[in-house]
């Protein structure tokens, strides 16, 4: 097909693969936002409306995985909801000062310190920590999943 559409949504895809690591990128829904301008020069012909809308569905389904991800983790693991919060704000935190991974160890000191505020003792503040770590890469590896469904979907069409 286009060669400039495999150009566009190659660029597209490969800063969203990054964005998975980085959360300052947007990610997924770059990777859609590509499939969309691909499809757009290549007239809608092989990479059509219903291709995009299961692109648009997996960007938004990925969105929903990284909110809930760190959450869901920490709340299994016996999480308070200020552990909830210090793992988002931590997580936040730890990217900026330990980019591009900090977020991971972020999550895990942020909810760590908002149980021990909160009085909860030591084992247990850890283990939220610990929840919140495994949810957030638990968040990485559903988005890096739907990164390879997007791929599968978009390459073959523009080939």
């Amino acid at each position: 097909m286009s060669v400039l559409a495999i150009v566009v949504f190659s660029v597209f895809y490969l800063v969203a693969v990054a964005g998975i690591v980085l959360p300052v990128l947007p990610g997924v829904p770059l990777a859609a936002v590509g499939a969309l301008l691909a499809a757009w020069i290549v007239g809608f012909e092989s990479l059509g409306w219903g291709v995009l809308a299961w692109v648009a569905a997996l960007a938004a389904l990925a969105q929903l995985t990284d909110y809930l991800g760190s959450a869901l983790g920490a709340k299994v693991y016996g999480a308070s909801r200020p552990g909830l919060w210090g793992g988002i704000f931590g997580s936040l935190a730890g990217l900026v000062l330990f980019p591009p991974l900090g977020f991971l160890l972020g999550a895990l000191v942020g909810a760590v310190a908002a149980e021990l505020l909160t009085g909860r003792n030591f084992a247990e503040a850890f283990r939220s920590g610990v929840g919140a770590l495994v949810g957030t890469l638990g968040g990485v590896v559903a988005k890096l999943l739907i990164m390879i469904a997007i791929g599968i979907l978009v390459f073959p069409r523009l080939f």
